[in-house]
């Protein structure tokens, strides 16, 4: 299986180790809009292929594309690759917005090609943990839910550019955690939020540059989900909380790292489960090849990503309509 890279930055490094790891994997070229990028990077995995132009990335006869780019141009190639009949393993959110991620979906079902979106919590061991915990019912009745994903953006990167990224709701609070937290609950049925912008309100900058919004999952089980671009460097806030009944997790699921949790019982002192590696691209990467060639499943199909991004949409109207309550059925 022959797979091109569009991308040659940190995260595009990160999966493509995923994928050459992969038995039968062959990286036969990369794309970079700086062709010494795309030289490095190709020379770095015996690509013998490089350019600065990605659609001549279909003279090395690939099989699949993965996408590492700010996501409005990842839309466009997104879109090139499915019309170009390839798979796809997208390294963020489906699309930029919901309109694009429906032609995603329009096009993979249109065309039988296998697209992944890049949540790759759905694959890592400390969520797979705190899901059997949830199921075995270690917190027994499940109350509510607490996370926090801040980071210390760059004011200087596509992610904090509006037009570039789809702005922060879209590319960072479905990532930590709307995506993982609806696996472990189902789609809520009710969202609500408010937002603020008041770090950075340079021109172009995202419109939402903090987030704080409310979800409703089946059972009445109550979620807050906070994240946004502004945290000192050194706080430590990326986390999750169940509290159940009997119980309570707490999650630190890692970004990079394998992340871990602790188990409190209802009575004693808690349980730490640790995880000595992150699996978790890995997996991901043989469930996409295994797709692909037909014997496997992915976690982030078309069908069931968009629904991140329609939840993303909801959010955002919630806000600007002074976070009032949106359900998110028909």
């Amino acid at each position: 299986m022959r797979v091109a890279v569009v991308g040659a930055g940190r995260m595009a490094a990160v999966r493509t180790r995923a994928l050459a790891d992969v038995e039968g994997v062959e990286i036969c070229g990369a794309a970079s809009r700086r062709p010494e990028r795309a030289r490095a990077f190709a020379a770095r995995w015996d690509a013998g292929f490089s350019t600065d132009r990605y659609q001549e990335l279909a003279t090395t006869a690939p099989d699949a594309v993965l996408v590492e780019a700010p996501h409005r141009v990842q839309d466009e190639v997104v879109r090139w690759a499915l019309e170009s009949g390839l798979h796809v393993l997208v390294g963020g959110c489906l699309a930029a917005d919901l309109p694009a991620a429906r032609e995603v979906r329009r096009l993979a079902a249109a065309r039988r090609l296998v697209v992944e979106a890049g949540y790759e919590a759905r694959y890592k061991e400390v969520w797979h943990r705190a899901a059997e915990l949830v199921g075995e019912g270690a917190v027994g009745e499940v109350l509510c839910v607490q996370s926090t994903a801040l980071v210390d953006q760059d004011p200087a990167s596509w992610y904090y550019d509006e037009a570039a990224s789809g702005g922060m709701i879209a590319t960072h609070l479905s990532y930590a955690f709307l995506n993982p937290l609806r696996w472990l609950f189902g789609m809520p049925s009710t969202v609500a939020a408010v937002t603020n912008r008041k770090v950075r309100t340079h021109p172009g900058a995202v419109a939402h540059e903090t987030c704080v919004a409310t979800l409703t999952f089946a059972g009445d089980v109550l979620c807050t989900a906070t994240a946004g671009y502004v945290k000192p460097t050194a706080l430590s806030a990326w986390s999750v909380r169940i509290l159940g009944s009997a119980g309570a997790l707490d999650m630190m699921p890692g970004d990079d790292d394998p992340g871990h949790l602790l188990h409190y019982p209802r009575r004693g002192g808690p349980r730490a489960h640790t995880f000595d590696h992150n699996t978790a691209f890995h997996a991901q990467a043989r469930a996409f090849v295994g797709a692909v060639r037909g014997h496997e499943s992915v976690a982030n199909p078309p069908e069931d990503a968009i629904l991140d991004l329609h939840l993303c949409q909801l959010i955002a109207d919630s806000a600007a309509r002074g976070g009032i309550p949106l359900r998110t059925g028909p």
